[in-house]
């Protein structure tokens, strides 16, 4: 059976790890870098995240803000124009003093002012502008949401010397339009101040909730949740060790559920281990036994072959039969031995003719069972095509181990007479499929669901129960299988799946 396994030596097959695991760095902290790295931590990504959609929000209504502040310089303007126009004809008949106005549109930083009246245009202060000058028009009363945002990203991004033309109705008077220039200089550094204002409010509020998202995450999930990895770090290195298993904080969350299903993981895998080294003390102590047993036995059938020449006839008759039994437990000591020692060497696989390969296995396991009939049935080709990828010895073992099982199958339903063993072959997209099919009573349905564990005899009297799962191996160990196809009163069908080595 299996050597002993070392508890130390059960690490590996229980390794719990992510694919970054939590240590073993060659500093023995953390491989890849201390968890404090902004890049290395959860909690420092968790932060960046909140502080990104916060910044990602402000991104959203910065634009909007800027347009509010745009519009609300420009009607500003309008409104001191229409105070400007409204001083100037204090006093007058229908006439302009300019030196009322002059206070308000020099703090306005107006460049004119005109009025149009009955299609008449007026002009209240100001010269026209230079040549060359650009000049934004923007209509007050036509002014749409959408030109107002790109109006507010043109202006900040004015060239210098450029001018705004602001068109609006006074309320004092609707009958009349003013048309106001003013220098887009001054508008573009409100905009700017604006923007200022705006970011450091936004870097100031992302700071803030950043902390607090921080600070959430980190006492209720990020520490939970490093508690977690501690654990899992823990049972990978020691196993074996009851005080390694994670002690559930009694939490009603997910984190909760997940600390209830590792604890309750440990503890299984924990016991399965435990089994498995105890089976495997079990297996040596086995082995043991059966390899004395085994020459205790072969000394046993020596003097039984002598009781069959004493001429007592009582001795004569039981000898045989004592010989069988001999025999069975000679047979069951060496299978225990050679599945025991599962030192299969590795497949050395080679092009095997099938239909060769199959009568040749066949002659081996049906020698002793001269009245089982076998039948062949191969594809319509030439043998010389039904060619398998896989180790020839190991091939012939794993068919003589069917074939003579299907054989004696067919005895036990049949006798000396009437049984029969059939083995068809035919070809899968790539491989072979090799179904051995016997007319024997069936399998019992309570072996069907372990039918290929090791010591199942399959409710056969004096088997060992080792053939389909030495079987099974061998086709594994070519890139195979077996599988039961089907079992009842009329036979069953075993089939080999035998695939191809990839190029």
């Amino acid at each position: 059976m299996n050597a002993p396994v070392n508890p130390s030596d059960l690490r590996d097959s229980v390794e719990i790890a992510s694919a970054h695991p939590v240590t073993g760095g060659p500093s023995g902290g953390a491989v890849g870098g201390p968890a404090w790295m902004p890049h290395r931590s959860l909690v420092s990504r968790l932060l960046a995240v909140s502080a990104g959609f916060v910044l990602l929000a402000e991104a959203l209504v910065f634009v909007p803000a800027m347009a509010d502040v745009r519009d609300s310089w420009m009607a500003e303007r309008a409104t001191t124009a229409e105070v400007a126009v409204l001083a100037s004809r204090i006093g007058t008949d229908n006439g302009f003093r300019r030196d009322s106005a002059d206070e308000l549109i020099r703090a306005a930083q107006i460049r004119s002012i005109t009025v149009v009246e009955n299609g008449v245009r007026n002009k209240v202060v100001g010269t026209r502008p230079a040549a060359g000058t650009r000049i934004v028009t923007v209509d007050l009363e036509r002014q749409t949401f959408g030109a107002s945002l790109s109006g507010a990203l043109s202006a900040m991004v004015a060239p210098d010397g450029s001018q705004v033309r602001i068109l609006t109705r006074p309320r004092s008077n609707a009958a009349l339009r003013l048309d106001v220039v003013v220098d887009a200089e001054p508008l573009r550094q409100s905009l700017w101040a604006a923007a200022s204002g705006v970011a450091a409010t936004t870097l100031l509020l992302a700071a803030l909730i950043g902390a607090l998202v921080y600070a959430s995450l980190m006492d209720g999930f990020v520490r939970p949740l490093r508690g977690l990895v501690k654990a899992i770090t823990r049972f990978r290195d020691r196993p074996e060790d009851a005080r390694s298993t994670i002690r559930p904080s009694g939490r009603v969350d997910e984190i909760g559920e997940a600390e209830m299903a590792l604890a309750d993981m440990q503890d299984a895998l924990r016991q399965s281990l435990m089994q498995r080294e105890r089976l495997a003390q079990l297996g040596t102590a086995v082995s043991k036994i059966a390899h004395d047993l085994r020459h205790s036995l072969g000394s046993a059938q020596l003097v039984t072959e002598r009781l069959a020449t004493v001429d007592d006839p009582v001795v004569r008759a039981t000898a045989p039969r004592l010989e069988r039994a001999i025999s069975r437990a000679v047979g069951l000591a060496e299978a225990s031995l050679r599945f025991g020692r599962a030192d299969e060497p590795p497949a050395r696989p080679e092009p095997v003719p099938l239909a060769s390969a199959v009568r040749e296995a066949a002659d081996e396991a049906l020698a002793a069972l001269p009245g089982v009939a076998f039948r062949l049935h191969t594809p319509d080709t030439s043998d010389d095509s039904q060619v398998a990828v896989a180790d020839p010895d190991q091939l012939h073992r794993l068919l003589a181990n069917l074939i003579r099982n299907a054989g004696q199958a067919a005895v036990r339903a049949h006798g000396g007479t009437g049984g029969w063993v059939s083995v068809s072959l035919s070809a899968r997209k790539r491989g072979w499929r090799i179904e051995i099919a016997d007319n024997g009573p069936g399998l019992p349905e309570r072996v069907r669901t372990n039918l290929f564990a090791p010591f199942n005899a399959g409710g056969v009297s004096g088997g060992t129960g080792l053939g389909l799962a030495i079987s099974r191996d061998l086709a594994r160990l070519n890139g195979g299988d077996v599988e039961l196809v089907s079992t009842g009163p009329g036979g069953t069908i075993l089939a080999v799946l035998l695939d191809e080595p990839a190029a």
